[in-house]
This record gives C-alpha cells, structure tokens and sequence, in this order.
C-alpha cells in the first residue's frame, strides 16, 4: 500500500472507529460486535505502525493509557468553573425565579432549561480545531490540575470534534461532570474485594481516584464517562443563542448530555421537575444529587451576570438528604486528643447515598439525651450535607421493650482512669494525660495537614508506634531513626528514610503552627496565628501574663488562663525544650491583614460543618476581610452554627448575635455547589 492510500485508510478507519466509540460509550447501542470493532483497531494499529509518521495525537491508538507521571501540572481556568447556589424547597424555587426576574426588569415567566445536576468530578476540556489538545480539573474554580492523558483514555470524549461532522469552532472548551456508573462501580468495588484492595466509598469518590491516577494505564483500565452540561473559553465562530442550543450542540459533536432536559416556564414547572426527577432518582444509571435550573437564553445569562463564585442565571436544587432506618447496636466511647470522651453510635451497616454507614458520632452525653435514643433502637440515619452520618431519632413505634439506655462509663474504656464532666461544658474527659488512646490523637494531630503537616505518619504508623513504645509524646517523633521505623511492619528503608525527611522538613513549619499542634486548650488555628502574630516566639508566649493575653485580639480570660495554665505544668515546658533542641522552628512570621466585602465582621464558628472544615470556612472569611475568633464575645459579630452546636450558640442568642447556619453561611461566602 502507498503512502497516499494508507493516509485516506488510515483517515476513513479513524473516522469509522471513533463513530462507533460513541454509540457504544455514549448512546449505548453498538452496531457492530466486539470483534468486529477490535479487527478495526489492529488494522489501524498496523498501517500505523508502518508508516508511524501518519500517526497523529487524535488516533483512536492514541487513547491507551502511556507511562506514569510524576504529578499533576496546574492548569489556570481562562473562564473561571464556578460553582452553583443551593435550593431546597419550593419556596427556595420561587425565590429563585423571582430573582432572576426582579434583576432582569421583566414580570412575563422566564424559560429556564433543566438538567440533572449529576454527582461526579467536574472536569473541562479544551478543543483547538476540533482536536483535544488539554483536560483539567475544576480545583478551586480558577486553576485545576492537568489530567490531559488521563482524558484521553475515556472513550465517550471525543479526540476530534471533527469526526462527527457539523460545524467546528477554532477553539472551544467542553464542560461537564465525569462520573462512574452504578454498575461499574459495583463492578470494580467487586473486583477489588476478591484482590484485597481497599473498597471505593462511592460512584464519585471511584470516579475521582481513576481520574487523578498519575498512571493513566490504570485510568484506562476503569470504566469513566463524561456528561457534558457546559462551556467554557470559546471563539467566535461558535454562537449559540440558547443553552438548548448549546446542549444540542455538545451532543451533535460526540458527547453524552444529561438524559433529562425540560424547558420549563413557571415555579409550578421547576417544582414539578424536581418532583418527577426525584422519584426517577434510583433508577438513573449515575449518582446525582439534584436538579439544575438555567435561564435559556444565552443572552439574559450576560445580563444577569455572576458573583465571585457563581452564576446568577442558574441555581441548583439539592435532592433532601436519603433517610434510612437501621438498628442502633451500641454505643461506645471515643477518647480524642484532648481526652474527651465521645459517645459514637454502633450501627447495623446500612447503604446512605451511595456508601455504607455502620458508625455515627453523638457528640457528647446531652446529646443523647437529647435525642431520645435508646441501645437496641431502630432508629433514623442520614448523611448532613450528603457526608457526615447523623442520627435524627429513634422510630418508638418500633420499640419491642428490650432497649436500654446509654449510661455515660465512669471509667476511661482505653486506660481506666477517670472520666470527668468538665464544669459548664457538655464534655467529659479523660483524666490521664498518658491514656495510649490520647497519645495516639495528639500524635496524628501534631503530624496532620492543618498543624505540622509530616506526609507519611498516618493512622497505621502512628497506632505501631504506640504499641512498640516508640513514641510517647510529640518530641519523641524527632528522636526517631531509621533502624527504630525499620522496626515497624511494611517500613522499607526508603520509606524511612522519606518519614526522617518529612520530620526534618516539618521542623520550619513556625510558631502558629507549632501552637496549634500542641493543642493548647482552646486555642484553634485562629488562635495560634494570632498569639503567633502577637508574641513573635515561644519563648515570649510562655511568659505571657493572662493580663497580657487578654489584649490579643479573639482571646478572652478563659482562654487566656487555659495558655498561662498550659505553659506553668512542667511536662509541657519540658516538651517545648525538647522540641527546641530538636531544631523545631518557633518563630512567629506576621501576615498583612485582608480587606474585602466582609472587613469589620468578626466570625466564630461552632458544631461540625458538613460541607468543608472548620478551618477552611475561617480562611474564606479572612480571605474576604473578616476576622475569626475561638470564643463568643460582644466583638463578635456572626456566629455560624453546624451541627451540634454547643454553649456557644446559646452565649451569641444572650448577646443578640448573628447566627447562620451553614446554608446561610454558604450563601454568604458564595460556595453554593
């Protein structure tokens, strides 16, 4: 065959292949058998490999994973992927679709477009002349990671925007979600299970892992699919007046789209929609967590505009939370770092939003009170924020007369010491300091990512470490050596050799750092930062006066004697020398301040948000001007409460102050999703 022959083959087999890649992978409908398809790859792959310089990026050969990379690269978002605000109910919809109409002047129905809002990582795809030539993640919205040779393994994305004919612009950016299917997921989380591997928790948490291989072969090995919703940087040769359009558009050129799409006029509608999307829910073929609702007309979009974090023009309304029944079997106590003693629900397993539940967390003794729980309960779980297991109640009617109440022990389950209800606080702790289950928490405290940040000493380290008596408090991680971790099961010494590293390198982490490692009582990541900012060394904090104390800003005279306290018992002067001579940084570096929409507002946050951290909600404010604090006070001006919100909701209630939830919070912040 001459060269000009094997080009036209060689263009007609990329053509046909790629044709076929789409009705298996996204229409599913395969016309041809397997065999079939797989004798048309080798004849390309032949002709490929006799004239290699015919060979081009968008080859259907081109798709097998090559080698391992040593990380991800970042990508800057040109169009920033913002995320979306948050509806819940009906009045959430209407509120909605009245503000889109206030801000557009207009008192006639606007059309809004409806999708799925599919639960998966999203992900955007850049298209010069019709050929991928870039994948990234969303990241933070404004730069992601480039995961370019992992895309290129998934079959349902299109490696030439031309192979399916149509109009082709210079450059264009297709958006959408990448999620793994039920039955996929169930596939491989089987598979995994006969070879010993660790289970997926979820379609979402699988679809994210296979996409961040560093080893695309292992990407191209799992079952991924994209459902295209959007676009981002596009030329303009490409116009398209309406998202109807624009999703006619994405699938014309090769690309699943979301199996559900209404146009929609009125609230009564959108309400409508959420109805019939809710009771089709179990029976979609991926995970999803809500409805989506986009003005359609492309040009009342530009109109309506966005915020810093999210499009006014559309919002998303968030299916309500599964609830399930199932078995309170136990409960068992839990010994922090602090030596806090928490209750923790035993469940019989059951299946929530995608992944098992078998434990919840009860917070503290009031708690259970509270709920009305009894061991042996039939009660109801579900996931806050579609993340952290909660229980709600029990069912009484189920109630058979065998059930017993929870009776806080008196006793440490871990070291038999005293339990101790602390004085005006719902907690109880563990009286002895060197309780293992103690030294365990403040070990994986001090290595963990918010304090020291020592990659490498995770749970299985830590508990050896314990068990052998090789560390006994924090400073006794610097006196480590290789033939000690040589000690400890599945340690080779190249792995200990990277855990001496990273101790080394924790060691210039600095003073606000080390503090909020050591876990003084009631002294946050906020805290520390400020008493860091404040005193400058270690050596200065120590000798601090309450008096002194008192005039950083957020500290107040509780808090303020719990440091004076901390620093006068001589076990913790005692570590504080060790940590010094072990070369651990305790210099405090002062940072500017910042100024934003939130300057002058004060926020204290309280309970356990399911969406993000606590410490990552503090730096959003402080990212937008605010300032936080550890404690309820009449400079504060806004209290955010999440779940099992403490005393300090009730002192802000006593002091008039602003209290949000953590919807009202995400609101305020822009990080609707």
């Amino acid at each position: 065959m001459d060269r000009d022959t094997a080009r036209e083959r060689i263009r007609q087999l990329k053509t046909e292949i790629e044709l076929h890649n789409y009705e298996y992978y996204v229409l599913d409908s395969p016309r041809i058998p397997d065999a079939a398809f797989d004798a048309l790859m080798r004849e390309l792959k032949s002709l490929e490999d006799e004239f290699a310089d015919l060979v081009t990026p968008d080859s259907p050969t081109q798709r097998v994973g090559g080698t391992p990379l040593g990380g991800f690269t970042t990508v800057r978002h040109r169009v920033p992927m913002l995320s979306l605000s948050n509806m819940f109910s009906e009045e959430d919809v209407v509120l909605f679709d009245a503000r889109v109409r206030r801000a557009l002047g207009q008192d006639d129905p606007i059309e809004y477009l409806t999708e799925i809002k599919m639960d998966g990582l999203a992900i955007s795809l850049r298209y010069e002349k019709g050929l991928l030539v870039e994948g990234s993640t969303r990241g933070d919205g404004a730069t992601g990671e480039d995961v370019t040779a992992n895309v290129r393994t998934v079959r349902s994305i299109p490696m030439n925007l031309g192979s399916m004919g149509g109009r082709i612009p210079t450059l264009v950016e297709i958006r959408g979600e990448m999620v793994m299917f039920r039955r996929d997921f169930e596939a491989l989380n089987a598979a995994r299970a006969a070879s010993g591997d660790p289970l997926f928790a979820n379609p979402r948490n699988a679809a994210a892992g296979t996409l961040r291989q560093l080893d695309p072969r292992i990407t191209a090995s799992r079952p991924l699919h994209l459902v295209a919703y959007a676009l981002g940087e596009t030329s303009e040769d490409l116009v398209l007046p309406t998202q109807k359009s624009l999703l006619d558009w994405i699938a014309g050129v090769g690309f699943r789209i979301s199996p559900f799409v209404r146009l929609v006029r009125t609230p009564a509608e959108m309400w409508a929609a959420t109805r019939e999307i809710s009771a089709a829910r179990s029976s979609l073929p991926f995970a999803a967590d809500g409805i989506v609702f986009k003005v359609n007309e492309i040009s009342l979009q530009r109109a309506l505009g966005q915020t810093a974090k999210e499009p006014r023009w559309a919002s998303a309304w968030k299916f309500p939370p599964e609830e399930k029944e199932t078995r309170l079997e136990n409960i068992i106590i839990s010994i922090g770092r602090t030596g806090v003693a928490t209750p923790v629900a035993v469940l019989t397993p059951v299946e929530i939003d995608g992944s098992i539940v078998a434990r919840a967390t009860l917070h503290n003794d009031d708690e259970v009170k509270r709920l009305g729980i009894l061991i042996g309960d039939t009660v109801v779980v579900r996931k806050a924020g579609s993340v952290i297991p909660e229980i709600l109640g029990p069912v009484l009617s189920a109630r058979t007369g065998i059930e017993h109440p929870f009776i806080m022990p008196a006793v440490c389950p871990v070291c038999g010491s005293q339990l101790v209800r602390i004085e005006d606080e719902a907690a109880t702790k563990c009286v002895n300091a060197s309780c293992p289950a103690q030294v365990r928490e403040r070990l994986l405290h001090w290595c963990s990512k918010d304090a020291m940040d020592i990659q490498g000493i995770g749970e299985a380290v830590v508990d050896q470490l314990v068990t052998v008596e090789l560390a006994h408090d924090v400073a006794d991680l610097y006196d480590l050596t290789e033939e000690q971790l040589l000690q400890l099961e599945r340690m080779g010494s190249l792995v200990a050799r990277k855990l001496l590293v990273h101790l080394e390198e924790s060691k210039g982490r600095g003073l606000a750092r080390v503090l909020y490692a050591m876990g003084v009582p009631q002294v946050g990541e906020v805290g520390a930062r400020d008493l860091a900012q404040a005193f400058g060394s270690m050596e200065t904090l120590a000798s601090a006066t309450p008096e002194s104390l008192i005039h950083v800003y957020g500290i107040g005279e509780k808090t303020a004697e719990n440091i004076t306290a901390f620093f006068q018992e001589e076990h913790n002067r005692t570590l504080v020398e060790r940590l010094r001579k072990a070369g651990v940084h305790m210099e405090g570096v002062a940072a500017p301040g910042a100024h934003g929409p939130l300057s002058g507002k004060v926020f204290v946050f309280t309970g356990e948000l399911s969406t993000m951290a606590r410490s990552k909600a503090q730096e959003l404010v402080r990212a937008l001007g605010a300032e936080t604090s550890e404690t309820v006070s009449r400079k504060v001006t806004t209290l955010v409460a999440g779940s099992a919100a403490g005393s300090k909701m009730a002192r802000a209630r006593r002091l008039k102050i602003e209290i949000l939830d953590e919807q009202q919070f995400l609101s305020l912040v822009g990080q609707g999703t």
